[in-house]
């Protein structure tokens, strides 16, 4: 885009947080006046009320571009750009402009590269790593091959990983979801298949923002396969009997053709559920074999998998099997700190970060 246009830009996204990051480019006098405030000397920062809406810091980086710094409310957001975009000053996406063209206070492409990164991480832990960034490429070069596994599990702490959930009907998923979130997301029921769909939240797991995913109950092929087949007997048992109905009502024929039955919806649903949780497995970053006291691993191919027993707080029940796992209880809350260590030293390990060697952020 044309540099010299004024327009104005979020930093950071559009989730609530407790502070928001906004770009902004015009004339000295256009700023001033949009935001209704004294700009501060080049190269310095001030408190400044900005809009008349909230107190901000703001930061003048040139002659013509600020750094301001609002309450990450999104009403208070929403307010903003009403105001900046009233005002003739137009809203665009950071995809627009490279590293570059929005950080012209930095030194060098790695340094603009960071910060633009730095807007964005998900994950505290990555600050400290990605300031360091500048002074490890130009000490030791660009990240060799070698570096390649450790920058991907890196990247983690930009851009939230996936965990999901995963085991038979009844295993606790959901609950262990509401357990992590600290509050209700997923409908939980004794009831098997309550949960027919996926149910998701950004949590964070021993410092780890993580999207973790309650997927419907892991059904195995076997069992699945026998459902159907006992599923299409009652069917043709149904049709046997409506056959039987239409010698004295063929009306009944019309009837029956104009919409599927309850089973045959119900297969389909069940079906669509099972493709969709192994395809949501397949792409996690991490599976949770999740198995209750009186159950089997769920059977599940995958290249990371942590498997966790649920509900230890029933002691009266014996576990079906022994090996490594994690033991939890979401009700009583045991374990769940050992979980969420878990999960993170699986999915960025503490040898990632202490190492000194340059990371391939972008």
């Amino acid at each position: 885009m044309n540099l010299d246009q004024e327009f104005a830009c979020w930093l950071t996204t559009a989730a609530s947080g407790a502070v928001s990051v906004l770009h902004m480019r015009a004339q000295p006098q256009r700023l001033s006046k949009t935001l209704s405030i004294t700009l501060p000397d080049i190269g310095r920062a001030s408190l400044r009320r900005i809009c008349n809406l909230d107190e901000a810091l703001v930061l003048r980086v040139t002659d013509n571009t600020i750094i301001v710094t609002p309450h990450g409310g999104p009403r208070l957001r929403q307010r903003l750009v009403r105001a900046i975009s009233d005002a003739g000053i137009s809203f665009v996406s950071p995809t627009e402009l490279s590293p570059a063209d929005l950080f012209v206070e930095s030194t060098t492409d790695i340094q603009a590269r960071m910060l633009y990164t730095l807007a964005r991480a998900a994950s505290a832990d990555a600050i400290a790593l990605l300031l360091a960034q500048p002074e490890r490429w130009g000490k030791n070069g660009a990240p060799t091959p070698a570096d390649a596994p450790r920058s991907k599990r890196l990247c983690r702490l930009i851009d939230p990983p996936t965990v999901v959930i995963a085991g038979a009907p009844n295993a606790g998923k959901s609950t262990l979801l509401n357990a992590l979130l600290g509050r209700t997301a997923a409908v939980t029921s004794p009831i098997a298949g309550t949960t027919l769909d996926f149910v998701s939240a950004n949590i964070v797991l021993s410092g780890l923002v993580c999207r973790v995913v309650d997927a419907p109950g892991f059904v195995e092929k076997k069992l699945f396969e026998k459902n159907i087949s006992e599923k299409n007997s009652l069917k043709k048992n149904s049709l046997h009997t409506d056959l039987n109905q239409t010698n004295s009502n063929p009306s009944a024929i019309q009837s029956s053709n104009q919409a599927p039955s309850s089973l045959q919806v119900q297969s389909a649903i069940d079906q669509a559920a099972i493709a969709r949780a192994r395809q949501e497995i397949y792409s996690a970053d991490l599976v949770i074999a999740l198995a209750a006291p009186d159950q089997v691993w769920p059977a599940i191919e995958h290249s990371n998998i942590l498997r966790v027993r649920s509900m230890c707080d029933l002691s009266t029940v014996v576990p079906m099997l022994t090996g490594n796992s994690l033991r939890i209880s979401a009700r009583t809350g045991a374990g769940l700190i050992e979980f969420a260590q878990a999960v993170r030293a699986q999915l960025v390990p503490a040898a990632d970060i202490a190492s000194d060697r340059p990371w391939q952020f972008f």
